[in-house]
């Protein structure tokens, strides 16, 4: 492969595809609008902008050349202004290799390959045969491999199970996961900020009238009553059938060297993650999915992310939160599980408190006084308080022999497992009034994406914080030191 060689023609629909998906919004926001219009030339802009995006995916795919030399991918693109991409195989973090709908009508796939540089989210080959595919993935995994015994870490660590094995998620916690899915709020803003554009039209629309009148009392209360109801049942079966399309057929596949998670019904995705590459691994509790005993799995890998170079790897979409440390000590089993750790002080619970009640108080002061909302509407700040002290029961921290654990709340709960290697940066963050209270709060970095990716812990004893950054200075040796006050020790991560 020491000649440049292009794509698959079928590049050019594809690349094509993509930029209509990325302002899926927007044209059909168009769409609708153009449609209303009397005088608007609407065809003629249609065709003629479906017909630019298509020249413009031609004019990509012949300027896109790539090859490999001397264990190198080297990429030239651009239409205009020309880019010269060089990857080396041995700063590779994570190759993905996606069979889309319109890949998968001509046999093809497309080959991502994620490196801890920006450059990453350039290094994308859109159509390629499955052969080629592998014969790329083998030239680059070659040094890769090589350059770390096999299964080892760095450090010399076993992280690989002797044979490979394959573990699918059932069914019925395939269909918990698309009903209690976090896309639920994304898709439900989605459409509410299109309804927010297009009501002018829709009210004036004849089946709106016609909509209106079936239902049982023409009030004004009913109309949003109804309104509500239609945006969050369209939202939800959105988020459902997304979530079921996207981890269906799932199954993770342990090898010696490297994990391989493969997901996708329409669009099947393959990634394969080398175990030395992991940087952390963290468990998302869900506001819906916590009480129900269930919780998600996430891996942080340097360059990995999405087209924005954010985000992580989806090792499970849904377990069972007593068969979270099990699976694991399966798959890295280098990893410390369960360890003692140290919670905020109770002095600290005011502070949760007050940063999650206040802002929502005066907000509902505001609506109450202002605009003459309903009484009920002081539900808010309650609850705001419970979700403060829901902050404060679950923050910890705790460290064992290599390992951070770090459990924080935002809207749903997190903890992350961190070797201490893996670390980029290690900050004790202390405000005036935490001062004040000798208090801190501890925030860790790891490389992951191209932005990165940080844990924090609010709250802590100022001696417990300074501990925990002597044990990164350490850099994985030395066990948790005694608390500064032994009623805040505790048994970490506390999964029942």
């Amino acid at each position: 492969m020491s000649d440049f060689e292009r794509q698959h023609p079928v590049a050019a629909v594809s690349r094509a595809f993509t930029l209509i998906r990325g302002n899926l919004i927007t044209i059909l926001v168009f769409l609708f609008v153009g449609a209303q219009s009397e005088n608007f030339p609407f065809l003629w802009w249609i065709g003629g902008g479906f017909g630019l995006l298509l020249v413009m995916g031609i004019l990509n795919w012949w300027r896109f050349l790539y090859k490999i030399e001397d264990g190198t991918l080297h990429i030239k693109s651009g239409i205009f202004v020309r880019k010269n991409i060089y990857l080396t195989k041995d700063r590779i973090q994570v190759i993905d290799v996606t069979s889309g709908i319109i890949q998968r009508l001509f046999g093809l796939v497309r080959l991502d390959i994620q490196t801890a540089g920006s450059s990453s989210r350039q290094a994308a080959l859109e159509a390629i045969t499955r052969e080629k595919a592998n014969e790329i993935n083998w030239i680059l995994r070659q040094e890769t491999e090589s350059s770390v015994e096999e299964g080892t870490t760095e450090a010399g660590v076993s992280t690989a199970v002797d044979d490979a094995r394959t573990i699918k998620i059932p069914y019925k916690e395939l269909l918990i996961a698309a009903s209690t899915s976090g896309s639920f709020g994304i898709a439900l803003s989605i459409i509410a900020t299109i309804f927010s554009q297009l009501e002018p039209l829709i009210s004036e629309s004849e089946y709106f009238e016609y909509i209106f009148g079936l239902l049982p009392s023409q009030t004004d209360t009913v109309l949003i009553i109804a309104i509500i109801a239609v945006f969050v049942i369209f939202a939800w079966l959105i988020s459902f059938f997304s979530t079921l399309l996207t981890y269906g057929n799932f199954q993770l596949e342990l090898n010696k060297k490297e994990l391989v998670v493969s997901r996708g019904i329409f669009e099947k995705k393959r990634i394969t993650v080398p175990f030395n590459r992991i940087q952390a691994i963290h468990i998302t509790e869900g506001i819906i999915r916590q009480p129900l005993g269930y919780a998600s799995l996430h891996l942080e890998s340097a360059g990995y992310g999405d087209d924005k170079g954010t985000g992580s790897i989806v090792l499970f979409p849904l377990i069972k939160q007593k068969n979270i440390i099990p699976l694991l000590d399966e798959v890295l089993p280098d990893y410390q599980k369960e360890m003692d750790g140290i919670k905020p002080p109770s002095r600290s619970m005011r502070r949760y408190l007050l940063r999650s009640s206040l802002p929502v108080t005066a907000a509902t002061a505001v609506l109450y006084w202002l605009l003459n909302f309903n009484i009920l509407i002081w539900i808010l700040p309650v609850a705001s308080v419970y979700w403060g002290w829901l902050k404060y029961r679950d923050a910890a921290v705790g460290w064992g022999t290599d390992i951070f654990l770090m459990r924080s709340r935002r809207l749903s709960k997190s903890t992350a497992y961190i070797k201490k290697r893996r670390i980029q940066d290690a900050t004790i963050i202390q405000s005036p009034f935490q001062k004040w209270r000798n208090l801190c709060s501890v925030q860790v970095f790891v490389a992951s994406g191209d932005q990165g990716k940080s844990f924090t812990v609010r709250d802590i004893e100022i001696d417990d914080g300074m501990k925990l950054l002597y044990q990164v200075r350490k850099n994985g040796t030395g066990e948790l030191a005694h608390p500064t006050d032994e009623s805040n020790a505790i048994l970490l991560p506390g999964w029942a």
